[in-house]
């Protein structure tokens, strides 16, 4: 059992950088769940009985400040290591396609047409349909939590982008999300978080269904909490039967920070200390294991390994044809 989430004031105020959008995040959506047009960035491989095609919506430009809790000169130390600048530490918000001969999963769904971090993002449909595929054919979004850079592109017009998808959340982020006392406790400046998953959670009715810890959620497919970063935040481990890769979601937002130092705070962690713990949890995991990764803001595309380096860790990007 995890425990309760601690709401952190610090990390809400952090993320209240982008709150006024977030507030009014119905009028920030152009009705076609775009927000600029672009070419599409997408990279597959082939992962047993799927195949797997990272897809990026948009580059998140994410400034220093949103990285605490730990002595500046020990967090400057690592960003000029590793050539790093100061203002800006650019994150890519990813979606992963899967297909197989009778399934088309896609995990996350990028910020869409919302610009709360800016323009640039919405091409998820453009990566979609380079991929062979359209959002029409997709049968199932699987949400790792409910951010809006994960879940704003699962609306378009008002409603649902997905016709025909069915949507897949921890049941844990989805009573937060949805839960008014929650709401009410949350500064005021982040309660557009709290519209924004109750609209999606709403224009998919009837088509949501809530999971348990360690479900297996499609073939092949297993959703597991690693909470901190939100209450219900998932990651999902997907083993096509020769090959296996762990999407690790929002456990890093910058490889080189997160690695050299996971106690780092972030700041839309709802509850930084148990992310922390979560994301050591996993990482042991992973080095121990020699885990293939997929992260929602890894350097595109977003494939890697997590090693021991001492008592931290270090990322390796993966060379995967």
């Amino acid at each position: 059992m995890f425990p309760s989430p601690r709401l952190s004031r610090r990390a809400f105020g952090m993320a209240a950088l982008t709150a006024p959008l977030a507030v009014s995040f119905a009028g920030q959506a152009r009705a076609d769940g775009h927000a600029a047009p672009g070419d599409a960035a997408i990279y597959g491989a082939s992962l047993g009985s799927y195949r797997i095609t990272a897809i990026m919506d948009g580059v998140a430009p994410l400034g220093r400040g949103f990285f605490f809790g730990l002595p500046d000169e020990q967090i400057n130390s690592v960003m000029e290591a590793n050539g790093i600048g100061p203002d800006l530490l650019p994150a890519p918000v990813n979606a992963y396609l899967l297909q197989s001969g009778d399934r088309t999963i896609l995990i996350d769904a990028g910020m869409g047409g919302l610009e709360m971090l800016g323009p640039g993002f919405g091409r998820l449909s453009a990566g979609l349909a380079a991929a062979g595929t359209s959002a029409e054919a997709v049968d199932t979004v699987v949400v790792t939590h409910l951010h809006p850079d994960h879940v704003g592109g699962l609306l378009a017009g008002g409603g649902a982008a997905f016709a025909n998808a069915e949507l897949v959340v921890a049941e844990a982020e989805a009573t937060f999300w949805t839960d008014d006392a929650a709401m009410a406790a949350a500064p005021e400046a982040m309660q557009g978080l709290f519209q924004l998953a109750k609209a999606v959670m709403g224009a998919y009715a009837g088509r949501v269904t809530q999971v348990a810890d360690g479900a297996e959620i499609a073939p092949g497919l297993t959703l597991s909490l690693s909470p901190g970063h939100t209450p219900g935040h998932s990651v999902v481990m997907i083993d096509g039967g020769d090959r296996q890769v762990m999407m690790v979601a929002d456990t890093i937002h910058n490889a080189e920070l997160h690695t050299a130092l996971p106690n780092i705070g972030f700041g839309f962690d709802v509850d930084t200390g148990l992310a922390a713990q979560s994301r050591v949890a996993l990482f042991d995991r992973l080095a121990a294991d020699k885990t293939l990764i997929a992260g929602s803001h890894v350097h595109f595309p977003g494939f890697g390994r997590i090693l021991r380096d001492g008592e931290v860790y270090r990322y390796v990007p993966a060379t995967w044809a």
